[in-house]
């Protein structure tokens, strides 16, 4: 049966990474649908629905079950990974999103205890950039393909209030319902999340001194959060990763603002930087001001000690802190064991999409005044250089003035275009005859919907070229 976790089961007759059913030939019917199986169950992240017909919405790991009343399912999941790549034309480390779905249809039948799923349909997409990708990651489509569902199987479920168990044993799954929940508005930060929180390893000096260019010498992933009772957060992360003798090291820092709706956190920074290198601490990377509002789930633990476990979930997992070392116990030791407010993972929704909310695929709200240009969107490139002509579509994020762009590498040999929207000064790389990476500058301008300029080679006299883009 499926189990919506992060690695695939394997079955006496196949292997499917998507966790597929297989279960015994059966018509659809109508009759003998329990009413109380009938509807939406959850496992992992409730996500909006759209995100489930349109996966390049989903923010984060779900899975969901669709049983209708007239006998027919589907099965949707959706798992969100992170790659560690780099910033275009920069040695700064960034994380990526990559997103597989599994999409499922079929036909089912309950008889007692025991129900009897026949898949009739299977497509998957493996790769893709979610909607949501960061500054600076390409963005790739996926690879689709459309499969033979398995054979048929079965296997036991049960209903008890709102949540559905399939299996038994060691090879259960449990599926909750979507409780709608009205979000919440706070003017203060519950009194059981205030304060600072420490995961991993937290190094008792400052990571890096921004006056000497220095790096402490810490090791492994550590973050310090600390949350205020006016709904403001300060967050410090440091990435740590060593390999083949390489250590490459990231520090963000964030200052700005929480908001409440059950246990579902939204932090929005105000400001934000990173700082790191790769491989050698003499050649550091910084940006300001990228990091994107995002979402988490928090949920407070109470030990037997006394001592306060924080956890704070998202699509990418499940962060824990602890109180700082040395912190006395919040609760007595042996009483209170258990959990507080927020509520768990799952007993409140996601807040109602807004324009403010991340992600959000609701209409923005009417502007009094008229929006600021952007050269944010999809463009269409024409580069001429050298008697031949190169095209691709390229999706630019302008981040005033820094500009990245995101390129498919498969569709063109034009790899990568940055620089600055301000300026009009582009720099792109181009893959030569021999598969080599030839680098161009481009000067030129913005004009509405379209950008005008000349292309030289950075490092080679290649002759003069022009590059032309316009607007989708």
């Amino acid at each position: 049966m499926h189990q919506a976790t992060a690695r695939p089961r394997s079955f006496t007759r196949f292997v499917l990474p998507a966790l597929l059913i297989a279960l015994p030939t059966c018509t659809a019917s109508a009759a003998g649908v329990p009413a109380s199986l009938v509807g939406e169950w959850f496992n992992g992240a409730h996500l909006p629905g759209e995100a489930y017909s349109t996966p390049a919405l989903a923010t984060g790991t779900s899975a969901r079950f669709v049983f209708r009343q007239d006998g027919t399912y589907e099965f949707t999941k959706l798992a969100m990974t992170h790659i560690p790549g780099y910033a275009p034309m920069s040695t700064l480390l960034i994380a990526c999103e990559s997103l597989d779905v599994t999409t499922e249809r079929g036909t089912f039948k309950v008889q007692g205890s025991r129900i009897a799923l026949t898949p009739s349909s299977l497509k998957t997409i493996t790769g893709m950039s979610p909607a949501s990708l960061n500054s600076g990651c390409k963005r790739f489509p996926g690879v689709s393909s459309t499969r033979q569902p398995g054979a048929a199987e079965s296997d036991v479920w049960k209903v008890a209030g709102n949540r559905l168990t399939l299996g038994t044993g060691q090879s259960s799954s449990t599926w909750d319902r979507r409780t709608p929940t009205a979000p919440q508005t706070s003017t203060a930060l519950p009194a059981e999340l205030r304060g600072e929180w420490n995961s991993g390893r937290i190094s008792p000096v400052e990571y890096y001194n921004v006056t000497t260019g220095k790096w402490a010498e810490a090791s492994g992933t550590s973050v310090i959060l600390r949350m205020n009772a006016n709904l403001t957060y300060e967050r410090t992360g440091l990435l740590v990763v060593t390999t083949y003798g390489c250590t490459s090291k990231l520090l963000v820092q964030e200052r700005g603002t929480v908001a409440v709706s059950g246990a579902t956190l939204t932090f929005t920074p105000n400001t934000s930087a990173s700082t790191g290198y790769t491989c050698s601490p003499d050649k550091v990377s910084s940006a300001r001001n990228t990091v994107k509002p995002y979402t988490e789930r928090a949920l407070v633990e109470i030990h037997p000690d006394g001592q306060h476990v924080l956890s704070l979930a998202s699509g990418s997992g499940t962060t824990r802190f602890n109180r700082p070392i040395g912190t006395p116990p919040e609760s007595t030791p042996g009483t209170g064991r258990g959990t507080v407010t927020p509520p768990a993972p799952g007993s409140a929704g996601s807040p109602t999409p807004s324009h403010s909310t991340p992600n959000s695929t609701a209409a923005p709200a009417p502007s009094p005044t008229p929006a600021r240009w952007t050269a944010t969107g999809d463009w269409d490139v024409v580069l001429t250089l050298g008697g031949r002509t190169y095209r691709a579509v390229v999706s630019l994020e302008d981040d005033s003035p820094r500009l990245l762009g995101s390129i498919d590498y498969h569709s063109s040999p034009i790899e990568a275009i940055n620089g600055n929207s301000a300026t009009g000064e582009l720099a792109l790389n181009l893959a030569g005859d021999a598969d080599e990476t030839i680098e161009l500058v481009a000067s030129g301008r913005f004009t509405g919907d379209r950008y005008q300029g000349q292309v030289r080679g950075k490092r080679e006299n290649l002759g003069t070229g022009s590059l032309t883009m316009t607007r989708r």
